[in-house]
């Protein structure tokens, strides 16, 4: 079997038009239940007037647009040339740059911004180098995640399978890196981060977690 992060990182160029389609047609069951007004709640709250925010991993760029739409300047990298050309057709700011050439050269994220902001894009095994890196460049980081719930057993770090259930369209399984809370805060905490705050958005319906949001701030 092929790398799970080589594989991860083809993933997204592969599927970078069924994504879109996903994002764009609200398909995808988690976003409409509360993951997407948690984060844009969560990366608001404390920002200062005229606050700048860097979304890190940004895909097609909806979070940039969101926000663009409610007066915060933003701008957004991945490293999915297919996924930020989609990005820049509807509009925004936006730049082609993977993780491990920003880790190495955190100046490359560009100018230094009030929040960076991770929204299901740490993903992989290693993210340490990136969230280090992000610090460098803002003094609060804040990141959204799959909750720890929905690893299986056994409860520890690992790489997992996603199926995209929930998700309209056809996908291949993705690869992708488990955590549990305890490993989080110690990933943050070898980043130079310091944990503020946790939060656990809830299915309105059910109540069950939908997703782990963190925030962040360099110590």
């Amino acid at each position: 079997m092929a790398d799970p992060a080589l594989r991860l990182r083809r993933f997204w160029d592969r599927h970078a038009d069924d994504w879109t389609r996903a994002v764009r047609s609200n398909g995808i069951a988690s976003r409409d239940a509360g993951t997407d007004a948690a984060i844009v709640e969560a990366v608001l709250r404390g920002l200062p007037p005229r606050g700048r925010v860097l979304d890190v991993g940004c895909g097609e760029g909806w979070l940039v647009r969101a926000l663009d739409a409610v007066g915060v300047e933003a701008r957004g990298v991945d490293g999915s040339a297919a996924l930020v050309e989609a990005a820049r057709q509807a509009g925004g700011r936006f730049g082609v740059l993977d993780f491990e050439a920003a880790a190495a050269d955190p100046a490359r994220l560009g100018p230094p911004v009030d929040v960076a902001v991770f929204n299901f894009a740490l993903l992989s095994d290693d993210v340490t180098g990136i969230l280090r890196a992000a610090a460098r460049r803002s003094p609060r980081v804040v990141l959204q995640t799959l909750h720890p719930t929905a690893l299986d057993p056994p409860y520890a770090d690992g790489w997992r399978e996603e199926p995209f259930a929930g998700v309209d369209g056809v996908f291949e399984p993705m690869p992708w890196y488990g955590r549990t809370f305890a490993s989080w805060v110690r990933t943050l905490d070898a980043a130079g981060l310091r944990l503020a705050e946790a939060m656990e958005p809830l299915h309105p319906e059910t109540g069950a977690p939908l997703s782990l949001l963190l925030v962040a701030e360099t110590r």
